[in-house]
């Protein structure tokens, strides 16, 4: 192993080490709970704006949603009826191109009993 891998190594252990620790510490020194915290929050000013605007891009993420939606239809069912018109147009080709065939088949069959 060569001097830089180890390094690195060493390196992302000592990051996760004191990730870890961080976290740990982080968890044991918090003044208040979680849902204290969200309470004192929701309580001042600032935090019922926040609350307000939360609120606000919750609604405006479900219209979007259901816009997505609407248009997710919308573009289904036309891909679906240009499939159907592409299978018949299809279905006439291939018609077209066997009579043709027969057609031509039945002109060489000709000019070969011609000769």
């Amino acid at each position: 192993m060569n001097r830089t891998s180890g390094k690195s190594k060493d390196y992302l252990i000592g990051g996760l080490i004191g990730g870890v620790i961080g976290a740990a510490t982080a968890l044991l020194l918090a003044p208040k709970s979680g849902k204290e915290l969200r309470s004192d929050l929701a309580a001042t000013e600032g935090g019922q704006y926040i609350c307000q605007k939360a609120n606000e891009l919750k609604q405006k993420s479900e219209e979007i949603n259901e816009q997505c939606q609407a248009t997710t239809a919308e573009i289904s069912d036309k891909m679906a009826e240009q499939y159907s018109l592409i299978r018949e147009n299809i279905s006439i080709l291939k018609e077209k191109l066997m009579a043709a065939q027969t057609e031509i088949i039945e002109e060489l069959e000709e000019e070969l009993e011609d000769k």
